[in-house]
């Protein structure tokens, strides 16, 4: 009879559940071999992160470490809400805990334009004002009473972009053979809502308030035959603010023009026919929100 070595069999059944425990520990769903601590595998369904209601980037309720202590770095989960604290500002999306705070595993970007609408808009001249005013101006069609809802809490870039350009002047050759003539004025943009208060002043000239100067030449050569007419050619301009934002909240926004000069050099002063002034020809004022950071 042949006798089995019992210290052999006992080694070999150690290994055995050894290699049997090793192989336990690797976790395959969608897969009988799997090549990972977990292996997930499907072509039609996906991973389902533990839904929750997060309050803010700082507070780690209402997910908990079973445990009983402060949550591992690396813990994950999906937001299903927004907040709106005014700083560590929440939005649905999967978040994972760092250490000290929720950090979003998603880019927060978000740009909208506003344009210009109704082609290119006429002005009049208010010489009656030695500057242009805020309180006599021509509001800008689709740019009007425009309400932007930011989606994010955080600073954001507004960039106003306006253009300008003067209407036909009135043939005063008689005395040079060539005129040159400006019609001037401003632009204004408000913008109103929680934390900001764009507003200009009529009598405090300050781009940091809305304002924003614009001009632009007529000229009449009457050296050439026939004579040369140049107008209608723009001036551009922008502004530029960095405002910090409330995700959720409305805010309010108009732009503007009040041109106030030139009346005694373009064809009818300036308020009708070719001697009137163009804001948008060709390319329509605008503008743009583009988030930047919390």
């Amino acid at each position: 009879m042949k006798l089995f070595n019992l210290k052999y069999v006992f080694f070999s059944l150690i290994a055995g559940l050894a290699f049997h425990a090793s192989i336990q520990a690797q976790v395959g769903i969608g897969t009988v071999e799997p090549e990972g601590i977990l292996d997930v595998e499907s072509s039609t369904q996906g991973i389902v992160f533990p839904r929750v209601v997060l309050t803010s980037t700082v507070v780690e309720a209402p997910v908990v470490n079973p445990n009983g202590v402060s949550l591992v770095a690396g813990t994950t989960v999906y937001n299903t809400t927004a907040s709106n604290n005014g700083s560590n500002d929440v939005y649905p999306g999967i978040y994972s805990w760092n250490g000290s705070r929720w950090t979003p595993q998603f880019i927060l970007e978000e740009y909208e334009k506003f344009e210009q609408t109704g082609g290119c808009m006429r002005t009049t001249v208010r010489e009656s004002y030695s500057n242009p005013n805020p309180l006599d101006d021509d509001n800008i069609p689709g740019l009007t009473a425009q309400v932007f809802t930011p989606t994010y809490t955080g600073t954001y870039r507004i960039e106003v972009k306006v253009n300008f350009a003067s209407g036909a002047i009135d043939d005063f050759t008689s005395q040079d053979l060539i005129s040159l003539a400006t019609m001037e004025g401003a632009f204004f943009f408000k913008l109103q809502g929680t934390g900001v208060d764009i507003n200009p002043d009529p009598v405090l000239y300050d781009y940091s308030e809305g304002w924003l100067y614009c001009h632009s030449y007529g000229t009449h050569n009457s050296v050439e035959s026939p004579a040369l007419e140049d107008n209608r050619v723009p001036h551009f301009a922008s502004l530029v603010f960095y405002e910090d934002l409330a995700a959720g909240d409305n805010y309010t926004f108009t732009l503007s023009n009040c041109i106030n000069t030139g009346d005694a050099y373009f064809v009818n002063n300036g308020d009708s026919g070719t001697g009137q002034g163009y804001i948008g020809c060709d390319i329509p004022c605008t503008v743009e929100f583009t988030f930047l950071k919390e």
